[in-house]
Protein backbone atom coordinates (compact mmCIF):
# COMPACT_ATOMS: atom_id res chain seq x y z
CA UNK A 1 0.00 0.00 0.00
CA UNK A 2 1.40 3.47 -1.18
CA UNK A 3 -0.53 5.54 1.15
CA UNK A 4 1.60 8.09 3.03
CA UNK A 5 1.16 11.26 5.85
CA UNK A 6 -2.36 10.88 7.96
CA UNK A 7 -4.35 8.41 5.34
CA UNK A 8 -1.53 5.66 5.75
CA UNK A 9 -1.62 5.91 9.40
CA UNK A 10 -5.07 6.16 9.82
CA UNK A 11 -5.18 2.78 7.53
CA UNK A 12 -2.88 1.14 9.79
CA UNK A 13 -4.15 2.15 13.50
CA UNK A 14 -7.89 1.22 12.16
CA UNK A 15 -6.86 -2.50 10.32
CA UNK A 16 -4.75 -2.92 14.39
CA UNK A 17 -7.66 -1.33 16.09
CA UNK A 18 -10.64 -3.31 14.25
CA UNK A 19 -9.44 -6.46 13.52
CA UNK A 20 -11.14 -8.71 16.12
CA UNK A 21 -14.32 -6.43 14.82
CA UNK A 22 -13.94 -6.92 11.11
CA UNK A 23 -13.71 -10.86 12.53
CA UNK A 24 -16.76 -10.92 14.39
CA UNK A 25 -18.25 -8.69 11.54
CA UNK A 26 -17.40 -11.73 8.74
CA UNK A 27 -18.88 -14.68 10.99
CA UNK A 28 -22.20 -12.56 11.17
CA UNK A 29 -22.57 -12.19 7.58
CA UNK A 30 -21.60 -15.47 6.93
CA UNK A 31 -24.13 -16.69 9.56
CA UNK A 32 -26.93 -14.14 7.64
CA UNK A 33 -25.84 -16.35 4.38
CA UNK A 34 -27.17 -13.35 1.82
CA UNK A 35 -27.98 -13.79 -1.42
CA UNK A 36 -26.85 -11.42 -4.19
CA UNK A 37 -24.40 -8.70 -3.88
CA UNK A 38 -23.56 -7.01 -0.84
CA UNK A 39 -23.66 -3.03 -0.53
CA UNK A 40 -20.69 -1.70 1.54
CA UNK A 41 -21.84 2.18 2.77
CA UNK A 42 -18.87 4.15 4.43
CA UNK A 43 -16.00 2.11 2.43
CA UNK A 44 -12.80 3.05 3.16
CA UNK A 45 -10.36 2.07 4.22
CA UNK A 46 -11.87 -0.90 2.20
CA UNK A 47 -10.60 -3.08 4.49
CA UNK A 48 -14.34 -4.85 4.97
CA UNK A 49 -14.94 -4.26 1.49
CA UNK A 50 -11.63 -6.40 1.00
CA UNK A 51 -12.44 -9.05 3.35
CA UNK A 52 -16.05 -9.85 1.97
CA UNK A 53 -14.99 -10.00 -1.32
CA UNK A 54 -12.04 -12.48 -0.95
CA UNK A 55 -14.37 -14.68 1.34
CA UNK A 56 -16.06 -15.12 -2.12
CA UNK A 57 -19.14 -12.12 -1.50
CA UNK A 58 -20.05 -10.14 -4.74
CA UNK A 59 -18.66 -6.75 -3.37
CA UNK A 60 -19.37 -3.10 -3.97
CA UNK A 61 -18.92 -0.52 -2.12
CA UNK A 62 -19.44 3.42 -2.19
CA UNK A 63 -18.01 6.19 -0.31
CA UNK A 64 -16.96 9.74 -0.03
CA UNK A 65 -13.65 9.60 -1.31
CA UNK A 66 -12.30 6.54 -2.54
CA UNK A 67 -8.81 8.33 -3.77
CA UNK A 68 -7.81 8.11 -0.24
CA UNK A 69 -7.34 4.14 -0.29
CA UNK A 70 -6.66 3.94 -3.84
CA UNK A 71 -3.58 2.05 -4.23
CA UNK A 72 -5.80 -0.87 -2.04
CA UNK A 73 -8.52 -0.80 -4.52
CA UNK A 74 -6.79 -0.95 -7.32
CA UNK A 75 -4.88 -4.07 -6.01
CA UNK A 76 -7.41 -5.71 -4.86
CA UNK A 77 -9.80 -5.22 -7.71
CA UNK A 78 -12.47 -3.62 -5.47
CA UNK A 79 -15.43 -1.89 -7.04
CA UNK A 80 -15.67 1.59 -4.84
CA UNK A 81 -17.92 4.06 -5.80
CA UNK A 82 -17.70 7.86 -4.71
CA UNK A 83 -20.79 9.07 -3.14
CA UNK A 84 -21.07 11.77 -0.16
CA UNK A 85 -23.93 9.66 0.91
CA UNK A 86 -25.80 12.39 3.13
CA UNK A 87 -25.73 14.95 0.11
CA UNK A 88 -26.30 12.54 -2.75
CA UNK A 89 -28.78 9.39 -3.67
CA UNK A 90 -26.86 5.88 -3.47
CA UNK A 91 -25.95 5.53 -7.58
CA UNK A 92 -27.25 2.10 -7.87
CA UNK A 93 -31.23 1.46 -8.60
CA UNK A 94 -34.02 0.28 -6.15
CA UNK A 95 -34.01 -3.38 -4.94
CA UNK A 96 -30.45 -4.05 -6.21
CA UNK A 97 -28.56 -5.53 -3.01
CA UNK A 98 -28.83 -8.69 -0.53
CA UNK A 99 -27.54 -7.37 1.74
CA UNK A 100 -26.04 -4.07 3.20
CA UNK A 101 -23.41 -2.92 5.93
CA UNK A 102 -23.67 0.36 7.74
CA UNK A 103 -20.33 -0.84 10.16
CA UNK A 104 -19.20 2.18 12.52
CA UNK A 105 -20.55 4.75 9.94
CA UNK A 106 -23.85 5.98 11.31
CA UNK A 107 -21.83 8.00 14.10
CA UNK A 108 -19.68 9.80 11.80
CA UNK A 109 -22.95 11.28 9.83
CA UNK A 110 -23.14 15.09 10.04
CA UNK A 111 -26.07 15.90 7.98
CA UNK A 112 -29.43 13.61 7.67
CA UNK A 113 -28.87 10.22 8.62
CA UNK A 114 -32.54 10.04 8.06
CA UNK A 115 -31.71 10.47 4.20
CA UNK A 116 -29.13 7.99 4.38
CA UNK A 117 -31.06 5.48 6.32
CA UNK A 118 -34.26 5.77 3.17
CA UNK A 119 -31.93 5.56 -0.09
CA UNK A 120 -30.37 2.09 2.01
CA UNK A 121 -33.66 0.58 2.42
CA UNK A 122 -34.97 1.91 -1.44
CA UNK A 123 -31.59 -0.04 -2.63
CA UNK A 124 -32.28 -3.39 -0.38
CA UNK A 125 -33.98 -5.91 -2.19
CA UNK A 126 -37.42 -6.94 -0.21
CA UNK A 127 -36.65 -8.72 3.31
CA UNK A 128 -33.07 -8.05 2.17
CA UNK A 129 -30.85 -7.45 5.32
CA UNK A 130 -29.17 -4.24 6.85
CA UNK A 131 -26.36 -4.82 9.74
CA UNK A 132 -25.47 -1.56 10.96
CA UNK A 133 -23.13 -1.17 14.18
CA UNK A 134 -22.21 1.76 16.23
CA UNK A 135 -20.67 2.92 19.27
CA UNK A 136 -23.02 2.74 22.38
CA UNK A 137 -23.18 5.92 24.37
CA UNK A 138 -23.88 3.91 27.40
CA UNK A 139 -21.07 1.91 27.01
CA UNK A 140 -18.28 1.56 30.18
CA UNK A 141 -16.11 4.07 28.52
CA UNK A 142 -18.63 6.02 27.78
CA UNK A 143 -20.15 6.29 30.80
CA UNK A 144 -16.40 6.77 32.54
CA UNK A 145 -15.77 9.47 30.81
CA UNK A 146 -18.85 11.25 31.34
CA UNK A 147 -18.15 10.75 35.39
CA UNK A 148 -14.88 12.28 34.66
CA UNK A 149 -16.50 15.43 33.28
CA UNK A 150 -15.17 14.28 29.88
CA UNK A 151 -16.81 14.37 26.19
CA UNK A 152 -17.63 11.17 24.93
CA UNK A 153 -15.56 12.47 21.87
CA UNK A 154 -13.31 15.22 21.77
CA UNK A 155 -15.15 17.45 19.34
CA UNK A 156 -11.66 19.40 17.89
CA UNK A 157 -10.06 16.06 17.39
CA UNK A 158 -13.19 14.54 15.54
CA UNK A 159 -13.87 17.72 13.65
CA UNK A 160 -10.14 17.56 12.67
CA UNK A 161 -10.30 14.29 11.01
CA UNK A 162 -12.30 16.42 8.09
CA UNK A 163 -8.92 17.64 7.03
CA UNK A 164 -6.74 14.70 8.17
CA UNK A 165 -8.08 11.67 6.90
CA UNK A 166 -11.16 13.21 4.68
CA UNK A 167 -14.55 12.52 6.64
CA UNK A 168 -15.47 13.85 9.89
CA UNK A 169 -15.18 12.11 13.51
CA UNK A 170 -17.78 10.81 15.90
CA UNK A 171 -20.11 13.45 15.70
CA UNK A 172 -22.22 11.90 18.15
CA UNK A 173 -22.92 8.48 19.67
CA UNK A 174 -26.42 6.92 19.87
CA UNK A 175 -27.94 3.99 21.98
CA UNK A 176 -29.81 1.36 21.02
CA UNK A 177 -33.31 2.59 21.42
CA UNK A 178 -32.41 5.99 18.97
CA UNK A 179 -30.95 3.89 16.63
CA UNK A 180 -33.74 1.21 16.38
CA UNK A 181 -36.31 4.49 16.00
CA UNK A 182 -34.21 5.84 12.84
CA UNK A 183 -34.35 2.03 11.26
CA UNK A 184 -38.28 1.66 12.06
CA UNK A 185 -38.89 5.00 10.34
CA UNK A 186 -37.06 4.38 7.44
CA UNK A 187 -38.97 1.25 6.85
CA UNK A 188 -36.71 -1.53 8.07
CA UNK A 189 -37.87 -4.17 10.34
CA UNK A 190 -35.33 -4.73 13.17
CA UNK A 191 -34.43 -8.81 14.07
CA UNK A 192 -32.23 -8.62 16.67
CA UNK A 193 -29.97 -6.47 18.68
CA UNK A 194 -26.54 -7.00 20.79
CA UNK A 195 -23.79 -5.17 22.60
CA UNK A 196 -20.36 -6.76 22.11
CA UNK A 197 -16.35 -5.57 22.93
CA UNK A 198 -13.57 -6.01 21.25
CA UNK A 199 -11.27 -3.96 23.58
CA UNK A 200 -8.22 -3.89 22.28
CA UNK A 201 -6.22 -2.34 24.57
CA UNK A 202 -2.70 -3.59 26.23
CA UNK A 203 -1.88 -3.45 29.79
CA UNK A 204 -3.55 -3.42 33.05
CA UNK A 205 -6.33 -0.98 31.58
CA UNK A 206 -7.08 -4.10 28.55
CA UNK A 207 -7.30 -6.49 31.85
CA UNK A 208 -9.03 -4.11 33.73
CA UNK A 209 -11.71 -3.18 31.19
CA UNK A 210 -12.41 -6.76 29.63
CA UNK A 211 -12.87 -7.47 33.61
CA UNK A 212 -15.54 -4.87 33.70
CA UNK A 213 -17.28 -5.70 30.63
CA UNK A 214 -17.55 -9.50 31.40
CA UNK A 215 -19.16 -8.45 35.05
CA UNK A 216 -21.23 -5.77 33.60
CA UNK A 217 -24.37 -6.37 31.90
CA UNK A 218 -24.28 -6.25 27.82
CA UNK A 219 -26.34 -3.19 27.57
CA UNK A 220 -22.94 -1.50 28.83
CA UNK A 221 -20.81 -3.00 26.10
CA UNK A 222 -18.63 -1.28 23.81
CA UNK A 223 -20.37 -1.77 20.09
CA UNK A 224 -24.48 -1.60 19.67
CA UNK A 225 -24.95 -4.65 16.66
CA UNK A 226 -28.50 -4.78 14.80
CA UNK A 227 -29.76 -6.75 12.01
CA UNK A 228 -32.48 -5.22 10.65
CA UNK A 229 -34.78 -6.96 7.75
CA UNK A 230 -36.84 -4.85 4.51
CA UNK A 231 -40.36 -4.82 5.35
CA UNK A 232 -41.21 -1.99 3.28
CA UNK A 233 -40.69 1.05 1.13
CA UNK A 234 -39.49 3.69 3.69
CA UNK A 235 -40.08 7.66 2.63
CA UNK A 236 -38.00 8.90 -0.05
CA UNK A 237 -36.30 11.95 0.97
CA UNK A 238 -34.63 13.96 -0.52
CA UNK A 239 -30.93 15.19 0.74
CA UNK A 240 -30.80 18.16 2.64
CA UNK A 241 -29.33 21.59 1.38
CA UNK A 242 -27.42 23.89 3.80
CA UNK A 243 -28.86 26.61 4.41
CA UNK A 244 -27.01 30.01 3.20
CA UNK A 245 -25.50 31.78 5.38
Amino acid sequence: MAQTGPSRAWHINNLYNHQLRYLADLRLIAALAPTGTILEVGSAPCHMTALLKLSGYPMVGVDVNPDRVADLIRQLGLDVRRCDIERSALPFPDDAFGCVILCDTFEHLRIDPAFVLSEINRVLAPGATLVLTTPNVYSLPSLGRFLLGRSIADPFEQYGKLRNIGHMGHVREYSAREVVRFLEASGLAVQSIDFRCHANVRGWKGKALRMAYRLAPRRFRRDIVIVARKQRLGPRLLPLVPLAI
